[in-house]
C-alpha cells in the first residue's frame, strides 16, 4: 500500500468552496432525477393509456421495499467514508456502487496515499469515482451495442462461463482488494457473513448484519486492543 502523503487541504476552503456547491448541485440534480423516474410511467399512461391496477403498484412496490430497505441503511453507512460527498451522488446517479465505483475511490486514495474518511481522500475519491464514470458509461454503451453480434462467435463453454462465474469474479477482486487494506477484519466477516446464510437469514439482511457488525468488531478492535486494520 502507498504511504500516506502529508497533503493539507484548507478546512474553511473545502466548506465554501467544495461542499456547499457540490450539495446545491447534487441535491438539484438527485432531486430532478427522481422526478425524471416517473417520466416513462406517465409517458404510457397520456400517450398510450396503459396504466396498471393500484393493488398491482403496491404490491411490487412492497417486494420492492422488501429487498431495497436494507441497502439504504447498509450502502451510505459503508461506502460514504470512501466515497465522499460527491462521490456519493455520483454513485447514487449512475450506480455500480459496490463493484466498481467504490473500488475505484478506493485505488486512487492508495495510490495517491491519501486515507479515506479525511478531506484529501474524499476529493481524491471524487476525482476516481467521476473518471470511472466518463470511462465506464462509453463502454457499456459500446458493449451493449456489440455484444448481441460479437457473442455469437463465443463457443458455448464460454457464454456458460461468463453467465456463472462473471459476477463472482468481480466480487471477490472486490472483496480481495479490500482484504489487503484491512486483513485483520477477515475472520470477523467471513464469520458474520456465514453464520446468517447457515440460518437462512434473507441475503438482504445479511448484508446489514456484516456491514454493521464488521464496522462495531473493527472499532472496538480500534478502542479496546488497540489493533489497527
Amino acid at each position: 500500500m502507498s504511504a500516506i502523503h502529508e497533503i493539507k487541504v484548507d478546512p474553511q476552503a473545502f466548506e465554501q468552496d467544495y461542499l456547499k456547491p457540490i450539495h446545491r448541485v447534487g441535491t438539484i440534480f438527485s432531486t430532478g432525477i427522481f422526478f425524471a423516474l416517473f417520466l416513462p410511467s406517465i409517458f404510457l399512461y397520456l400517450f398510450h393509456q396503459v396504466f396498471p391496477d393500484w393493488q398491482t403498484i403496491v404490491g411490487g412496490f412492497a417486494l420492492a421495499m422488501t429487498y431495497a430497505v436494507p441497502f439504504y441503511f447498509s450502502e451510505p453507512i459503508a461506502y460514504y467514508p470512501i466515497l465522499g460527498n460527491a462521490g456519493w451522488y455520483l454513485t447514487g446517479t449512475v450506480g455500480n456502487g459496490s463493484n466498481l465505483r467504490v473500488p475505484c475511490a478506493a485505488v486512487a486514495q492508495e495510490v495517491a496515499g491519501v486515507k479515506e474518511g479525511t478531506r484529501e481522500g474524499e476529493l481524491v475519491a471524487a476525482i476516481g469515482v467521476a473518471t470511472s464514470v466518463l470511462i465506464s458509461i462509453p463502454a457499456i454503451l459500446i458493449g451493449a451495442l456489440l455484444i448481441n453480434y460479437i457473442q455469437q462467435y463465443f463457443p458455448a463453454w464460454l457464454l456458460d462461463a461468463f453467465n456463472k462465474f462473471l459476477l463472482p469474479a468481480v466480487f471477490g477482486a472486490v472483496w480481495g482488494e479490500f482484504i489487503l487494506r484491512g486483513w485483520k477484519y477477515l475472520p470477523i466477516a467471513v464469520l458474520l457473513a456465514y453464520i446468517p446464510m447457515a440460518l437462512k437469514v434473507p441475503a438482504a439482511w445479511n448484508i446489514i448484519i456484516c456491514v454493521l457488525g464488521t464496522m462495531i468488531a473493527g472499532w472496538a478492535m480500534l478502542r479496546y486492543l488497540k489493533i489497527k486494520a
